[in-house]
């Protein structure tokens, strides 16, 4: 039969006989991958492959992960280098890679460092064959950042971009300008959508219903319009009431426009309100923080503190067509979180006595994702969890956000924080300021609400509960 392991992001297919053992395919593992035997782990469904398993009694009918680093002396012996010779000094560790900044362009790494991060965008920049300069140029920048070693060198993409899109290439006194990380993270989104046809992983759609308020006493139904129309972010309004991210998207989905009433021949004001018909994998939502004063001729910021959760219900938002399925899956993923939850307990508990080595514990978080993922599809089955597009649930997790710190668009900088996906608490994540990176606490991310000039948070990405 045969057998396809994944190892550091590459594939490997073996012949195996039915009465091989995992001592055998390891055997064949190193003359591959140069990763000894003894340093092997390979992860099969139930835990770790033993040496005296015998092959045809486990299913691999799916690609199996392979963990362990190769031989070093297998390398080829290089001659001495010297600081001094270096251009760049090559990383020493496995934290992802920062972004340096080309005078003003926190904006644009902030939001590459953020799409880097959506493995389904990204395997998609991977797997792209076309002729679009724009994507075979971020798919090399993202080839660039898989690495992690060395420096990431942005230039050609920046280029590229800001020919393509000309207001990126604003200069004032001879410097580019400050832009608006929203605005690139969505200009880079539109190419994508188009070259990669990856709509629906972020299009929401909407039922939208336009009433007059003139008839509202007179239950005259003549004036209801219904339209559908899709969108790819939510948008989040701030006034003086808004104190919740949940305040400022049920506020954006509400408004009152003014328009000719036919039956009363003259214009009325309509009340014009959307529910949600369509929840994507992955929920864009923008924090409406700028906007244009007239008096100073330029963009200034909206300041006020407006917290945002962890874990997103839209439930509330939903028309009543989808709210009753999404709600039942919904508590099914939280019935099978729970039944999962000892195992996630168990391996804080050996982080905190440091009872694992880093390839072991990688091993368990891989186990405790697969199990958990094995129990949603029994309890789920007619999802399909590995090829969705779409959220079966109503929740979303946090997986990333963007921030401003300033008090104009024009001005201030952009950082990007991102969940380190190998923590299942949610407990680590990654601060990404250009090319300095470094590990934050949750703690630090409740802090990104805003109420000043300090950072606050402009964009989220949150990502559909179990997928």
């Amino acid at each position: 039969m045969k057998v396809t392991i994944k190892n550091a992001g590459k594939s490997y297919e073996f012949d195996v006989g039915a009465e091989d053992t995992g001592f055998n395919l390891k055997q064949k593992i190193h003359e591959k991958t140069l990763i000894p035997p003894q340093r092997q782990k390979i992860l099969v469904k139930g835990g770790k492959l033993n040496d005296d398993t015998v092959l045809s009694t486990l299913d691999f009918s799916k690609p199996v992960m392979v963990l362990g680093t190769p031989d070093k002396l297998s390398a080829p012996v290089e001659k001495p280098k010297f600081l001094e010779d270096m251009g760049d000094v090559t990383k020493v560790d496995n934290n992802p890679v920062g972004i340096p900044n080309y005078g003003n362009t926190c904006y644009l790494n902030s939001s590459l460092q953020t799409l880097f991060q959506i493995e389904d965008l990204k395997n998609k920049v991977d797997e792209f064959r076309g002729t679009d300069n724009l994507t075979l140029s971020l798919k090399n920048l993202f080839r660039q950042m898989e690495k992690k070693q060395g420096s990431v060198n942005v230039g050609v993409f920046l280029t590229i971009f800001r020919n393509l899109y000309p207001q990126f290439a604003e200069q004032r006194n001879g410097v580019f300008s400050q832009q608006d990380a929203e605005e690139a993270f969505s200009q880079i989104l539109s190419t994508l959508k188009s070259t990669l046809k990856l709509d629906d992983l972020f299009r929401i759609e909407f039922k939208t219903t336009i009433k007059s308020l003139a008839d509202a006493g007179n239950d005259n139904d003549n004036d209801v319009t219904y339209e559908v129309e899709d969108s790819f972010k939510l948008n989040c309004h701030i006034d003086i009431k808004t104190n919740f991210l949940r305040d400022g998207i049920i506020g954006a989905l509400t408004e009152t426009i003014t328009k000719h009433n036919s039956s009363l021949g003259t214009d009325t004001e309509y009340q014009v309100s959307k529910s949600i018909l369509r929840l994507p994998k992955f929920l864009v939502v923008h924090f409406i923080r700028f906007f244009w004063r007239r008096d100073i001729n330029k963009k200034s910021k909206i300041l006020r503190k407006v917290q945002f959760p962890f874990e997103l219900d839209l439930s509330d938002v939903l028309d009543d067509f989808i709210k009753e399925e999404k709600n039942k899956n919904r508590d099914l993923i939280r019935k099978v979180e729970k039944d999962n939850l000892d195992l996630k307990r168990d391996l804080k508990k050996a982080k905190k006595q440091q009872v694992d080595s880093p390839e072991d514990e990688e091993l368990k978080v891989a186990s405790i994702k697969s199990k958990f993922h094995d129990d949603l599809k029994s309890a789920m089955p007619d999802v399909d969890f590995e090829n969705t597009t779409e959220n079966p649930s109503c929740v979303y997790e946090l997986n990333a956000v963007i921030t401003h710190m300033g008090a104009s668009a024009d001005g201030g900088h952009y950082k990007a924080y991102v969940k380190d996906p190998q923590d299942l608490d949610g407990e680590n994540w990654w601060l990404f300021n250009d090319d300095k990176v470094s590990s934050v606490s949750r703690d630090k991310i409740e802090t990104l609400s805003g109420g000043g000039e300090s950072d606050s948070a402009l964009l989220l990405i949150y990502k559909g509960l179990g997928l």
